[in-house]
């Protein structure tokens, strides 16, 4: 059996590989200024970060301070209003729930002023809300046959609270009369995040001037969930659902859709 033997080339060929490596790692090796840009780059994305959660946002709602009390204030804000001041002015909210979502909705605009996702938590052991603190707008705009601009976020609505079988139906109505009304119908189903959400008016033809358009203005201010701001923007897109099971996926980068049957 022939005995193996260390070869003299193999060795001169490890040490010459092994000092080439050597060689390369030291010219490549990062120069003092390249660590200090490093240093103060990881700094600057620090410091954005802490900037970034401090920042105190606007909210996107903002409501006039009405002082109910105030018979004058309260003749001045029904004579802007004109016919909608049938409406009883009262501050308040109704709560619209199931076993896994909680609503509250505004007397004052008819919309949803909080969100809440029961079954969630953050990362820090916070309730999930995805509206809070005035960080969402829906509001109609419309002009009347008396020349008025009115904003539906302005106006009161009478909210009525009732059960449909194992749903439950909130009807929110800004009223001129008992027979003429704009109504917001909100409806939710047991164990269901989605929320049945319906307008519709009943003999506003008169009231409402129909050759001047009717402009709706939704906003959203998310409210983050992640601990890292980079790691939610990461996970996070819109996504429309239309009729039929369609989806829709906005990407974040543009205005392209990604389309899912």
């Amino acid at each position: 059996m022939e005995e193996k033997k260390l070869d003299l080339n193999s060795i001169i060929g490890f040490v010459l590989i092994f000092g080439i490596l050597l060689f390369w790692f030291y010219q490549n090796q990062p120069t003092p200024e390249e660590i200090e840009a490093q240093k103060a780059k990881i700094e600057q994305q620090q410091e954005a970060e802490k900037s970034e959660e401090q920042e105190v946002i606007a909210p996107v709602l903002e409501t006039p301070v009405l002082d109910l009390q105030d018979s004058t204030a309260l003749a001045s804000y029904r004579n802007t209003i004109g016919g909608f001041g049938f409406t009883p002015a009262e501050e308040g909210t109704t709560v619209l729930e199931n076993d896994v979502l909680y609503l509250e909705i505004s007397n004052r605009g008819g919309q949803i002023t909080q969100a809440k996702l029961k079954q969630f938590i953050t990362y820090d052991s916070i309730p999930v809300y995805l509206i809070k603190d005035g960080n969402a707008l829906f509001d109609l705009n419309f002009t009347t046959t008396d020349n008025r601009v009115l904003n539906t976020k302005d106006l009161f609505f009478e909210p009525t609270l009732r059960q449909e079988g194992e749903n439950k139906v909130l009807s929110m109505k800004a009223m001129v009369s008992p027979q003429q009304f704009l109504e917001y119908r909100y409806e939710i189903k047991p164990g269901e995040y989605l929320l049945g959400f319906t307008v519709r008016s009943q003999g506003l033809s008169g009231v409402i001037n129909g050759s001047r358009p009717v402009t709706l203005n939704w906003k959203l201010k998310g409210i983050r969930h992640n601990k890292s701001i980079q790691y939610g923007n990461r996970y996070t897109r819109l996504t429309y659902n239309h009729e039929g099971g369609k989806i829709s996926k906005l990407s974040e980068s543009s205005d392209d859709e990604e389309t899912e049957e």
